[in-house]
Formats: C-alpha cells, sequence, structure tokens
C-alpha cells in the first residue's frame, strides 16, 4: 500500500476541475510523444523477466487500453526473448519499457544495451536509484520513492507499484497523444488516487479471507 502511494505521490493533480497525470519532463519528454505522433516510434515493447515479466504483461495491456486505435504495435515479452523475435539492426522506431525490481538484473540490463546501441528509446520502470538500469536507460519512472533497496525477492508490493507505475505512464501518453477524452483520462486519474485505500480496506480483511480459505480448502 505504501509503495503504491509514494508511486502515485505527486503524479496525479488537479486542474480545472479535472485530474490529470503530471510526469515530469525527464520521465516522458515531450520530443518522444512528438516522435510518435509523427509516426516516426511505431513500436513499444515492454519487457522483464520473472515477477517484472508478469507486471510487463499488465503495462502492455494498460498502455494498448490507453491508446486504443493509435497505430502503433505495443507488445509484451520477457527480456531474454526480445533478441530472439525482432532485435533489428535499427530499432530507431522503438520503444522500450523495461520493467525491474531491483535494477540488476542482467537479462533485462543486456537486452537493455543492445536495444540503445541500435537506437531505441529506453524507459525504465524501477525501485532503485542509482541502480544498473538507471544508468543504462534514457528516462526513468521510479516505483515508490526510488528508495527501495529491496532486490532478489519477488515481492506483491513492488509487482502492484510497477502495474500502477505503468499506468501512470500510459495515462500520460494518452494526454499527449489525445486518445483519451478529457472526462474519461480525469476518472481514471481518480481511480488510481484511490488505489491506496482500496488495498488498505482490503488488507484489513485477511483474517477473513483466511476463514474463507479453511472453509473451503
Amino acid at each position: 500500500m505504501d509503495s503504491v502511494k509514494k508511486t502515485l505521490r505527486g503524479r496525479i493533480s488537479a486542474s480545472g476541475g479535472r485530474e490529470e497525470v503530471r510526469l515530469e519532463e525527464s520521465i516522458l519528454p515531450h520530443d518522444l510523444t512528438e516522435r510518435i505522433r509523427k509516426g516516426e516510434i511505431r513500436r513499444i515493447f515492454v519487457i522483464g523477466q520473472g515477477t517484472a515479466a508478469i507486471a510487463a504483461q499488465g503495462i502492455a495491456f494498460l498502455i494498448e487500453n490507453a491508446l486504443g486505435g493509435f497505430p502503433l504495435s505495443i507488445e509484451a515479452t520477457k527480456a531474454a526473448e526480445l533478441s530472439g523475435k525482432v532485435l533489428n539492426k535499427d530499432m530507431s522506431d522503438s520503444i522500450v519499457v523495461a520493467v525491474s525490481q531491483s535494477g540488476t538484473t542482467t537479462d533485462t540490463n543486456r537486452t537493455v544495451d543492445l536495444v540503445r546501441n541500435r537506437g531505441a528509446y529506453v524507459i525504465a520502470i524501477v525501485n532503485r536509484r542509482n541502480s544498473d538500469l538507471v544508468f543504462k536507460s534514457n528516462s526513468v519512472l521510479y516505483t515508490s520513492d526510488g528508495r527501495d533497496i529491496e532486490m532478489s525477492v519477488a515481492s506483491t508490493k513492488a509487482f502492484y507499484a510497477q502495474n500502477v507505475a505503468g499506468q501512470l505512464l500510459a495515462l500520460a501518453l494518452a494526454e499527449a497523444l489525445g486518445t483519451m477524452a478529457p472526462q474519461e483520462l480525469s476518472a481514471e486519474c481518480a481511480a488510481l488516487k484511490k488505489l491506496p485505500d482500496i488495498l488498505q480496506r482490503t488488507l484489513r480483511c485477511a483474517s477473513q479471507v483466511a476463514e474463507l480459505a479453511k472453509a473451503h480448502a
């Protein structure tokens, strides 16, 4: 819950009676969204390994849903498999969203090196500042506050925070490209802001869930 709250902190604000996503220019540069608008970017790959690869599937779905109808190919794949699928000599038409908890996953970081050397733009979703992935990427969207040093442990909090970060990125892209109506964007942002409270209420039901699990085991 706290990790999700920190991921959202300062990234949704009210303007003109509506809620809007506010990602820093360093995360989603105007030049990058203009390249998408002009058709210079044609593909978005979301990659990860282990539980991050599962989060990548959710993030790809969120981006595709937010950009519905926009002429972009959006695909989730394991980092280790990307090179066998679509590692072209020229990947300047691609954005790669690299998802990692620690920022030290060998397969993910190696793939990031390969795609950047071929011209792809890399956006990292990661929970550790100063990790290897941070320095290998063009821009970084931190989960939590970027100071979660938990490594090599698949955690539910990291998984949820990664998906929340992915939704922030998806909505920011939708706003920049005009693929969602302002009212729809505002409703999605409002739903995100409610998520920490919903998670807290869910966690309070732990004992009831345990009783149900025993009764229906």
